[in-house]
């Protein structure tokens, strides 16, 4: 219905001064449909006063109405424009002059029309003299999907150009950490397919890729003027985002640092960050989950520092500085902070890791060094006069004595070097390979010594699993060169498995006299230390120690 010519400018001196200013963060709620003479009336009966970031129309359409305040602008500026962000469907006046509309607001869903969420309006010249104007809206929201703290998100006058600007740069420096955060990621996914110590990068990879999701997510709304009902998905978006830095970063520092008890911390924290996400309403959600994270890295951070962890201090600076960010200014940290502070200790846990992998590196040219010499040792142990005497020697009293018997003496002596040399120049080999070594050598010293010598094998073994070539037979060869064995003797290997981790016992008998099976710092024990840290660089370990019947070897390796 159209108003008298003379009632807007009539209705504009008679509100400016009763309705409630914007600048104060109030306005007025009518939640009644009134007729549109009433609502641009300057009656105040059944208004309410409000805050304006409380407003929540629990029905539609209702009416809201504030006092907005035109700042003066030098002569020749371009006409301003009024900012509105609004989670509905809305009709507008100014000073009771229709001024547009944002879809169509309705009595149901299906009435109404949803409007976009972000939109600015140019003021007429009348609409736009300095001073206090009055704002009168007509708006329902029957497709948020949630329930929000309140729907009105902004209202303000000032240059058109200068409010679309103002929105991109407030996204700067998340936009700016953007390109960095998916170059980091996609960089420690690819070593992840390609380097020793595959989870760190991986879980830096895929935070980096979280983080980067979480930039286009917030910079989603200030590039694209999308409608309202798309807010709810995209504020769940930004959630799961947030919960998966929220995990991975932690996840990352407690792989890196090799954290005791880290399965169990990382666990608590998964779970405390699910009882988060469950809580109902978006606006907390994302501060407590990123406080967490940092709480947990913190710990994380200083128990590296306590363990001398290598880059350990750098990480601990960062999360402190993530800290003091979130402490000054919470409410604005997911916007604003985040994108620097995570960016900064993204860096931080990447510089780490790549400290951590030249280690490995390095350890490994080293270890392959050492195992090139090794082998050679090996072989000429293999191959030394005193062994080779005594073989030959019970080899001719054998073909003597029994020759069809020397003959499968011979082949088994065959058998015995063909998986050595075979074997010499591999870094790893099948556990049953390794297994049919063992067996051929103590089948040819059950020639030499004149009694039979067993491979007892039992326990968690996947005859697949890789092992560093003549780990064993290396460890055999040991008990027969501090050993005299001369009745039958059963050694065993025993498999074992822990979450992630595989072992292997063997334990050989004491033999006649006063020998005992050692662990010492010979050519063979040298030989396996550098055999495992050529296959499994740092992941490895290698025990010995005496049993009530004879000495006990253990090694520990990776999956």
């Amino acid at each position: 219905m159209a108003l008298p010519s003379c009632l807007p400018s009539l209705l504009a001196v008679l509100l400016t001064a009763a309705v409630p200013a914007m600048e104060d963060g109030q306005v007025e709620l009518h939640p009644e449909d009134l007729p549109l003479e009433r609502a641009l009336a300057a009656d105040s009966t059944g208004w309410q006063t409000v805050r304006f970031d409380r407003v929540v129309p629990s029905s539609g359409p209702v009416w809201l109405r504030t006092r907005v305040q035109v700042p003066l602008r030098e002569p020749g500026a371009p006409l301003p424009a009024l900012a509105l962000g609004v989670l509905g469907a809305w009709e507008a006046w100014w000073d009771g002059v229709p001024l547009g509309q944002n879809g169509r607001p309705g009595a149901s869903a299906l009435s109404e029309v949803p409007g976009r969420v972000d939109v600015l309006l140019p003021l007429s010249p009348e609409g736009a003299t300095p001073g206090a104007h009055v704002l009168t809206l007509r708006l329902s929201s029957h497709h948020l999907g949630f329930q929000p703290t309140g729907i009105l998100h902004e209202v303000r006058v000032g240059d058109a150009a200068v409010l679309a600007r103002a929105r991109l740069q407030s996204l700067l420096p998340a936009l700016c950490t953007l390109g960095a955060l998916v170059l980091m990621g996609l960089h420690h996914l690819v070593r992840a397919a390609s380097e020793p110590r595959r989870t760190t990068a991986l879980l830096l990879g895929l935070a980096c890729l979280a983080a980067a999701a979480l930039v286009l997510l917030e910079g989603w709304r200030g590039v694209y003027a999308y409608a309202y009902p798309l807010q709810v998905v995209r504020l769940r978006l930004l959630l799961a985002a947030v919960v998966l830095v929220a995990v991975l970063l932690p996840a990352a520092l407690a792989v890196a640092f090799d954290a005791p008890g880290r399965r169990w911390l990382l666990a608590l924290l998964s779970g405390g960050l699910l009882i988060v996400a469950a809580m109902p309403g978006f606006d907390d959600k994302g501060l407590v989950a990123l406080a967490l994270s940092l709480a947990v890295s913190l710990g994380l951070a200083v128990g590296a520092v306590r363990r001398r962890k290598p880059g350990a201090r750098g990480v601990l600076a960062c999360v402190l500085f993530a800290g003091v960010l979130l402490v000054r200014d919470p409410w604005n940290f997911q916007e604003r902070g985040f994108f620097i502070a995570f960016g900064v200790l993204l860096l931080s846990a990447s510089v780490v890791h790549a400290r951590q992998v030249r280690l490995q590196e390095e350890r490994l040219s080293q270890a392959l060094r050492a195992t090139e010499r090794l082998q050679l040792d090996l072989l000429s142990r293999s191959l030394q006069p005193h062994f080779l005497m005594n073989t030959l020697a019970a080899l001719t009293e054998t073909v003597e004595t029994a020759p069809a018997r020397a003959v499968h003496f011979i082949e088994t002596l065959g058998e015995v070097y063909r998986h050595l040399v075979g074997m010499s120049g591999a870094r790893t080999v099948a556990l049953s390979r390794e297994l049919e070594l063992c067996r051929a050598y103590l089948a040819l010293m059950s020639f030499r010594q004149g009694a039979p010598f067993v491979l007892d094998v039992h326990g968690a073994l996947d005859l697949d699993a890789t092992v560093p070539p003549a780990l064993f037979h290396t460890l055999l060869e040991n008990a027969f060169s501090h050993n005299r064995y001369v009745q039958p003797t059963t050694f065993r290997i025993e498999g074992e498995r822990t979450p992630g981790r595989r072992g292997y016992r063997l334990v050989a008998p004491r033999g006649a006299g006063e020998g005992r099976a050692v662990m010492g710092e010979g050519t063979g024990t040298r030989y396996v230390a550098a055999r495992l840290e050529e296959a499994f660089p740092g992941a490895w370990r290698l025990e010995a120690g005496p049993h009530e019947d004879g000495w006990t070897t253990r090694v520990e390796v990776p999956e």
